[in-house]
């Protein structure tokens, strides 16, 4: 597909109320497409401006569309001959629904329809789904779908500076760097839910709390720090690559994060914000690398600091979660997923070109 007139468009939100991690990850997603076809990207959005700045200042165009439209009018090829396969990746965190994805394919007959949700009903019409975690392994619960499905943590779409990252080999360290992260807004206060906790340990340890973009608590965080029994340093960074590798232990709410976390052998304890959230924590904390506590509103102080004294007072346990999310997550997630879609929309190129209509899943 080198010589073709490939177009690729990315669906997705991201600000102050849904945090930015599904903007995130299709920013290194979009990098590692261009970077494997040289082809243009477009990016839709309806929400908000500290989302859609974020993409326009990674130099990528933005055309806002209205909440409830998937592609505008820039994403129709209806005549256009010239163009043999658009790429439509949708990455919301609810998902679309199968009638959304049935009309996206009468408008682009022509397009590959990929999925970054593996639960929404629009998965068994989607072309592609990519997911890091396998929430439906039933294998009764895809019936219908004809696509592909890749599902795991090797499929977390990273920077691809998390892939060169060492493997932590010690945990035995004189005074534990925690780091609280709660996502780029923490709609629901989960830094000061956590500092909270903190602030009451006797433990000695030293705390980071990295605040994102669209922080919604500032004035609430500055009235704490300034009554805090204890002193925390507060950095406001555009990658916690830096942060995590020298950190001992992670307080964080559940989402693309951890994947982050896994990938630089920090073992983290999580907190999820929606029973979505906290059912795919459980999932991925199958694999050891962190300790999922639950709903945050049903979590306690007294919980999180069990938690952190168990891994404060456990080094041997650090080394081991971290290591197991290392041995999962490898940070070449966006190389991956992009060189697959590539090859997707090869053969489904290859399909136009003989039949001179689409046919359908894998």
């Amino acid at each position: 597909m080198a010589n073709s007139n490939l177009r690729i468009f990315f669906r997705v939100d991201g600000g102050r109320s849904m945090g930015m991690g599904h903007v995130v990850r299709c920013l290194w997603l979009a990098h590692a497409l261009r970077e494997n076809s040289g082809h243009a990207v477009t990016f839709f959005m309806a929400q908000d401006d500290i989302g859609i700045s974020a993409v326009q200042r990674r130099g990528w165009p933005v055309v806002r569309v209205a909440a409830e439209e998937l592609v505008g009018n820039e994403g129709d090829d209806e005549g256009d001959a010239s163009v043999v396969i658009i790429i439509i990746i949708i990455d919301l965190p609810e998902g679309v629904s199968a009638d959304a994805v049935r009309s996206i394919r009468q408008r682009n007959p022509r397009s590959l329809i990929v999925l970054m949700h593996g639960t929404c009903t629009g998965r068994i019409e989607a072309d592609v789904v990519v997911s890091p975690i396998e929430r439906l392994p039933d294998p009764s619960s895809w019936q219908g779908f004809r696509g592909q499905r890749y599902e795991g943590p090797e499929y977390a779409i990273l920077d691809p500076a998390f892939a060169r990252v060492p493997r932590r080999s010690s945990g035995e360290v004189r005074e534990p760097r925690i780091l609280v992260t709660m996502g780029g807004s923490d709609p629901c206060g989960l830094t000061l839910q956590a500092l909270r906790a903190l602030d009451n340990m006797r433990e000695s340890f030293r705390v980071t709390v990295a605040i994102g973009p669209a922080f919604l608590h500032e004035a609430e965080l500055q009235t704490f720090l300034a009554n805090a029994r204890r002193r925390y340093e507060c950095r406001r960074e555009d990658s916690l690559l830096d942060l995590m590798v020298n950190s001992d232990i992670a307080l964080v709410s559940f989402g693309t994060t951890v994947y982050e976390l896994a990938a630089a052998g920090l073992p983290a304890i999580a907190l999820s914000i929606s029973e979505d959230h906290a059912q795919a924590a459980e999932v991925f904390a199958r694999f050891g690398s962190l300790m999922h506590l639950g709903l945050f509103s049903s979590v306690s102080a007294e919980q999180i600091q069990s938690a952190v004294r168990k891994l404060l007072n456990d080094p041997r346990l650090r080394i081991e979660l971290g290591q197991r999310g290392q041995s999962q997550v490898d940070g070449n997630g966006a190389a991956r997923v992009a060189k697959l879609l590539l090859a997707r929309v090869h053969e489904h190129g290859e399909i136009h070109s003989r039949t001179n209509f689409r046919a359908g899943g894998g």
